[in-house]
């Protein structure tokens, strides 16, 4: 009997196990922000995360921040931004990239890697550079890995932040999908 009972258990644990492995990803739903005068900006957010748009006075350009709904914390941040007179244009890829840089050289000195790799990021209507770094002494409350950099998406420039701690890489993946798919839509 303690066989039988043992063979079953067993049995209906991997059952468990193969019916939460099959189990399909959340598909990210589509959320649409508006941009003062620059039409809105479409993400393809996690259901789990919760957003706040950030509008700050005079037309300027907002911040998205997301967060968790539940569960561990951490903050995705979106400045979109845009040319403010005619004559101004959006950074090119070189300009970005060099930008990115900087920052990445402006932690360093507080970031457990000695060298920080910027790396590209493409997608469908979006290009830019990021970087990843670990804070070398966070101070309690604030985050350990930092995911920074620049993207291009047509005619906007989206500045990102993605601050996690241990065992959220998941969520830096996600939000590097997030940005990759983000469209500009006019209407």
């Amino acid at each position: 009997m303690i066989r039988a009972d043992h063979s079953f258990r067993f049995a209906f644990g991997l059952f468990l196990f193969l019916s939460v492995s099959a189990a399909p990803a959340q598909e990210p739903v589509a959320r649409r922000y508006p941009l003062p005068d620059h039409g809105r900006i479409e993400l393809r957010v996690p259901e789990s995360w919760k957003d706040d748009l950030r509008q700050p006075p005079n037309r300027l350009p907002p911040t998205i921040a997301f967060s968790p709904k539940s569960g561990r914390p951490f903050e995705v941040l979106l400045t979109v931004g845009w040319t403010t007179t005619q004559d101004r244009r959006i950074p090119g890829s070189r300009e970005m990239e060099q930008a990115v840089q900087r920052q990445a050289e402006g932690i360093k000195p507080k970031a457990v890697e000695q060298r920080i790799e910027v790396k590209e990021l493409k997608g469908p209507s979006a290009s830019g550079y990021y970087f990843s770094a670990t804070d070398r002494a966070p101070a309690p409350g604030e985050y350990k890995y930092l995911t920074q950099g620049i993207l291009r998406v047509a005619d906007l420039v989206v500045a990102f932040s993605i601050l996690t701690n241990d065992g959220q890489a998941r969520t830096v993946s996600d939000a590097l999908e997030l940005l990759r798919n983000a469209a500009h839509l006019n209407n």
